[in-house]
């Protein structure tokens, strides 16, 4: 999926971005925001299901372009249990956790930029992305 440049709309990855760089905000500095360690974990929460929402028609596009009813199959298995839901799945669990005053696991792949999840980290990487949530609430 990462080496297809028609997969890699601009737009709807950077609404995906916004959103988990708001989770990480929640999550990594919640006193920023006058929150809990709890409270910090349920608005991350808040932030990651709506990105995941945000991520799954760029994921259903993937598989709808396959050129056979094989192949549509094949890609949606493989987004499935790919790397962009895994990663979502593992920061909700974290974010949960940490909502629940439970002890979190390992840091989530979605914040670790290590480059499994290109498509994304192009656009968290850049905090600017956050500049445009004034813009789109307006």
């Amino acid at each position: 999926m990462a080496g297809d440049q028609q997969w890699d709309d601009p737009e709807a990855w950077r609404a995906v971005a916004r959103e988990t760089l708001q989770a990480f905000d929640a999550i990594f500095s919640p006193g920023l925001y006058g929150w809990s360690l709890e409270e910090g974990g349920a608005v991350a929460v808040k932030h990651l299901e709506r990105g995941r929402e945000l991520l799954q028609p760029i994921l259903d596009q993937y598989s709808a372009e396959a050129r056979t009813s094989l192949g549509r199959a094949w890609r949606r298995m493989a987004v499935g249990r790919g790397p962009y839901v895994a990663a979502f799945d593992e920061a909700l669990a974290h974010a949960r956790a940490r909502a629940a005053g439970e002890t979190e696991r390992d840091w989530p792949m979605l914040w670790i930029r290590d480059g499994r999840l290109p498509l994304l980290q192009r656009y968290t990487g850049d905090r600017r992305v956050l500049d445009t949530i004034q813009e789109e609430e307006a």
